[in-house]
C-alpha cells in the first residue's frame, strides 16, 4: 500500500525545489516570456547547473543521484509551480535520457549522459514529431538508410523540438526502411550536437510556453554511425511508447504545478480583495469554484503519484499516465481561466503571471499528445 505522507528527505528536496521555484525561476519567467523568441535562456541554464537537476534522472555510475519516479514527480512539480517552460526543457531532456536508458548500450551511456553533468547546464532533446505526421508516428517521413554497412543516412525534418540548437545531443526518430513506412522501421538514433548536416530553422514565437524554445531541426545527407542506434534495429516503436508513457506522467506533474501556482494566486487575490467592505473569497460563487479547484488539484498529484508509483514498482501504468496528463492539464486550463476571472483586470494588464499562466495551459493540452490522443489511449486499456 502506497504511503501518502512523504519521508523527511522528499519534503526536504521539496521545499528546496519550492524554493528555487519562487526565488530563481519564477522572477525571470514574465522577462523570459516577453522576450523575442531565441535560444533557452541563459538564465535557466545556469539554475540546470547549480542545482545539479540533471543528475536526478541520470544513474550513479554515469555521474548522476537519481531518484524514484515518484518522487521526481514532486521536483517536476515545483518547476511547473515556478515555470512551466522552464519545466518543459527539463522534461524534454529527460525523455532524451530514458530513450538511452531503456534501449541504449553501456557504451552510449557512458559517452552521452555525463555530458548534461558539466557546469554550464546542459540539455538534451527528443526529436520526434514531424509537420505532416502528428500523432501517428507510423508516417514519419524523414529516413535513416544504411550505407556500407557502417553509418546511415539521415534526411528530414523534425518539428516542433524543444531544445533545439542547445542540446548536447539529440535523440532523433527516423525510419530506416526502404520506401516502405511502418511501425517495424522505426529507429531511434543518437546525434552529438554540432554534426555536420544538421541545421535549425527560425525560432518559433508560440503562444504559450515561450521559456521553452522550440524549431525545426533539419537533417541533410547526415551521417550517423551504426553505433549510436539506440537498441537492436526495428524497436524504435517500442522505444518510443516506453519513453512517452512515462513522460506523459511528469508532463501531468507539470500541470499539477502551473494549476497549483494558478489557484495559489488566486486564492491570495482573493483574500486581499474587498469589494464592500469584504473580501471576495466570502462570496460563495467564487469560494465554490476555488472549492472545486482545490479537490481537482489534489486528485491530479494523485493521479501523477499512482502512475509514477506503478513506474518504480515495475508494474503496467500506460492508462493511468495519460489519464494523469489528461486530467491534469485540463485541470490546468481550468484553473488558469477561473483565476483569471477572478483577478479580472489585474490579471489582464501584462506583464501578468496569470495570463502567462494561461497561455502555458492551453499548451499543455497539446504537448505529449492532446487531450483526445490521450482519451485514445486510455479507451484502448479499457
Amino acid at each position: 500500500m502506497i504511503s501518502f505522507d512523504l519521508t523527511k528527505e522528499q519534503k526536504a528536496l521539496k521545499d528546496r525545489l519550492h524554493r528555487i521555484a519562487v526565488d530563481k525561476i519564477q522572477p525571470y519567467s514574465l522577462e523570459i516570456d516577453a522576450s523575442k523568441p531565441g535560444k533557452i535562456d541563459k538564465r535557466y541554464l545556469e539554475i540546470i547547473a547549480q542545482e545539479k537537476l540533471n543528475a536526478f534522472i541520470i544513474p550513479e555510475r554515469y555521474g548522476g543521484r537519481p531518484l524514484k519516479w515518484v518522487t521526481l514527480s514532486l521536483v517536476v512539480e515545483e518547476l511547473g509551480l515556478g515555470c512551466a517552460g522552464f519545466a518543459g526543457i527539463y522534461a524534454q531532456t529527460l525523455h532524451a535520457v530514458s530513450t538511452i536508458l531503456i534501449g541504449g548500450s553501456p557504451a552510449q551511456k557512458k559517452e552521452f549522459l555525463p555530458l548534461l553533468l558539466g557546469p554550464s547546464g546542459a540539455v538534451a532533446s527528443f526529436c520526434l514529431t514531424e509537420e505532416k505526421g502528428g500523432s501517428d508516428v507510423s508516417s514519419f517521413s524523414t529516413t535513416a538508410l544504411l550505407e556500407k554497412h557502417a553509418y546511415y543516412r539521415l534526411n528530414g525534418s523534425k518539428t516542433p523540438i524543444i531544445n533545439a540548437g542547445d542540446a548536447a545531443f539529440y535523440v532523433v526518430w527516423a525510419n530506416t526502411g526502404t520506401g516502405k513506412k511502418g511501425l517495424a522501421e522505426i529507429n531511434a538514433f543518437i546525434i552529438p550536437r554540432y554534426e555536420q548536416g544538421m541545421s535549425f530553422g527560425p525560432f518559433h514565437d508560440k503562444p504559450g510556453l515561450r521559456s521553452a524554445p522550440t524549431a525545426t531541426v533539419f537533417l541533410k545527407d547526415l551521417k550517423v554511425p551504426i553505433s549510436n542506434l539506440i537498441g537492436p534495429s526495428g524497436s524504435g516503436y517500442l522505444l518510443f511508447t516506453q519513453t512517452i508513457d512515462r513522460g506523459r506522467a511528469l508532463v501531468g506533474s507539470i500541470c499539477v504545478g502551473l494549476a497549483r501556482a494558478a489557484i495559489e494566486m488566486a486564492i491570495g487575490f482573493a483574500k486581499e480583495r474587498t469589494v464592500r467592505a469584504r473580501p471576495i473569497i466570502r462570496n460563495q460563487d467564487i469560494s465554490f469554484s476555488l472549492a472545486e479547484l482545490a479537490t481537482d488539484l489534489e486528485a491530479a498529484r494523485l493521479l501523477v503519484w499512482k502512475a509514477c508509483h506503478r513506474m518504480d514498482k515495475h508494474m503496467d501504468y500506460t492508462a493511468l499516465s495519460s489519464m494523469a496528463k489528461l486530467f491534469a492539464s485540463e485541470l490546468a486550463v481550468r484553473a488558469t481561466t477561473q483565476g483569471m476571472l477572478i483577478l479580472g483586470q489585474r490579471g489582464c494588464k501584462r506583464p501578468s503571471l496569470m495570463d502567462k499562466f494561461q497561455r502555458d495551459a492551453q499548451m499543455t493540452r497539446i504537448i505529449e499528445g492532446t487531450s483526445q490522443v490521450q482519451k485514445m489511449i486510455i479507451a484502448s486499456q479499457l
